[in-house]
């Protein structure tokens, strides 16, 4: 395996991990405090459904991707399983960041420090579930203008290997006759 690949494979574990991370704190907060957000259950809700789904993608992205590496042994045969499998996890994580963000930003000043108070959420939760919201657009954003500048950049490649072969071919042709 060469240096470039050990490094691909460093940054993903170690994003996985982060993120995974992020995940489980969401999961955390979210379970411990169900009942600590009167001004809208939804945003507990969200930290829980959206923290369990990363971990859930991520644990079967990663057996999925031992199944694609195993199956395509060259890495740009596997563009397009690993295409599909990143974009179905993203679309699942922004499919339920569309209700969350509903909960927490119909909710944009909630009461932090009454308890009693019907308008009430804890901090830690509201914040951790704004800040998601905001950084889960942002990263699919992101993710589709480069998958998009990637997938431009691979067929432009492609598509001038092809050109290159076929004036080799006629170099060729017109050289022996």
């Amino acid at each position: 395996m060469a240096t470039s690949e050990h490094n691909i494979l460093i940054g993903t574990a170690v994003g996985l991990i982060c993120v995974n991370m992020l995940a489980f704190a969401m999961i955390i907060l979210g379970a411990g405090n169900l009942t600590n957000c009167p001004a809208s259950v939804g945003i507990v809700l969200y930290l829980l459904g959206s923290g369990l789904t990363v971990v859930i993608s991520s644990v079967i992205g990663v057996f999925i991707q031992r199944r694609i590496n195993k199956k395509y042994a060259a890495i740009i045969d596997r563009r397009w399983p690993n295409l599909i499998l990143n974009l179905s996890a993203l679309l699942i994580n922004v499919a339920w960041s569309i209700p969350g963000g509903y909960w927490v930003f119909s909710n944009m000043v909630p009461d932090f420090y009454h308890t009693d108070s019907p308008t009430y959420c804890n901090k830690d939760s509201f914040f951790l579930a704004m800040w998601t919201c905001v950084i889960t657009w942002c990263a699919a954003l992101f993710l589709l203008w480069f998958w998009y500048r990637f997938h431009r950049a691979v067929t432009r490649n492609e598509v001038n290997l092809r050109e290159e072969e076929e004036l080799s071919e006629v170099y060729s042709s017109s050289s022996e006759t």
